[in-house]
């Protein structure tokens, strides 16, 4: 099999026409054609093009090899059907997230709107139980993912057309992505200057000041974890290789945060039970994550 009928079947395999295989390798159509038919050869920096494109040795391109299935893949050539199913999965999965989260961010306003009532012990229990039950969902929601770990774990190849046509998404999505930032810490800071005017004011129930806050936050929480795993999703479908290798980075520092949180929960509840502190204890949460994140950021600069 010589050179040009490699060329040929390569292309083929991934679904690539003439005019795409040349946008990719910036040569003409007719260049293409040209090699695959014999009629003229690539010089090297093209050839090391292809090599990386398709994922072959230069020797295999070069020698004569009977089979194009001698080399090892070490990609999955995903079609455009495949990445709409991976897509749509993984909004429904974000959305999931999202409100499992944000649900249990809320429910720290059940100890707090009792405290110093009668109800101020049970309440700790219903905080414990729709912990319990979004602690469930977030278990099931990622069992869920197992069908696309072998994607997300393995480098993908598409075709040209696809890859375009998920840039152009990907455009109009960051804009909404970045308004959806913005508006979460606007949120968040809006909440606190409602907080320092009400505390100013003095109404007869400061625990509803810190229960507003609470629901912003958790709104503020579902948009950051809503359109992160969307963010995430594109930069892994368009940048494979290196979101891969940022993942195996971030695994490391989950492990922080699987230590850090519950802990922090334990800690949350003795000091509601034994000395009646669900207000302000709350505060432990976002300690916990500011500390957690100087921890993570620590281990990356060693």
């Amino acid at each position: 099999m010589n050179f040009g009928e490699k060329l040929q079947y390569l292309r083929k395999e991934r679904g690539l026409s003439q005019e795409e295989l040349a946008g990719m390798l910036h040569v003409s159509r007719q260049a293409v054609s040209k090699w695959e038919s014999q009629g003229s050869y690539p010089e090297m920096e093209k050839l090391i093009l292809i090599s990386d494109l398709f994922q072959v040795s230069l020797d295999y391109l070069i020698k004569d090899q009977t089979t194009p299935q001698s080399y090892e893949k070490n990609y999955d050539y995903v079609s455009e059907h495949q990445i709409e199913t991976y897509m749509q999965f993984k909004k429904k999965f974000a959305l999931y997230m999202a409100c499992l989260i944000a649900f249990i961010v809320l429910g720290l306003i059940i100890p707090i709107l009792c405290t110093d009532t009668a109800y101020e012990t049970l309440s700790g229990f219903g905080f414990l139980l729709v912990v319990g039950i979004g602690v469930f969902g977030l278990i099931m929601t990622g069992l869920s993912t197992k069908q696309y770990q072998d994607i997300e774990n393995k480098e993908m190849k598409m075709s040209y057309s696809l890859s375009q046509q998920l840039q152009n998404q990907y455009q109009h999505f960051h804009s909404r992505f970045v308004v959806a930032m913005a508006s979460g810490v606007l949120i968040i800071i809006l909440s606190l200057a409602i907080v320092a005017l009400l505390s100013e004011l003095h109404i007869p129930y400061p625990q509803l000041i810190t229960a507003q806050f609470i629901l912003c936050v958790s709104l503020a929480v579902f948009l950051f974890i809503y359109y992160g795993i969307l963010e995430d999703m594109y930069k892994f479908l368009l940048d494979n290789s290196s979101y891969i290798k940022e993942k195996e980075k971030e695994k490391e520092n989950e492990s922080i945060y699987a230590i850090t949180m519950p802990l922090a929960a334990m800690i949350y509840l003795i000091m509601g039970f034994t000395q009646n502190w669900w207000h302000p204890g709350w505060v432990i949460f976002p300690i916990t994550v500011f500390i957690s994140m100087a921890i993570a950021q620590w281990r990356q600069k060693q």
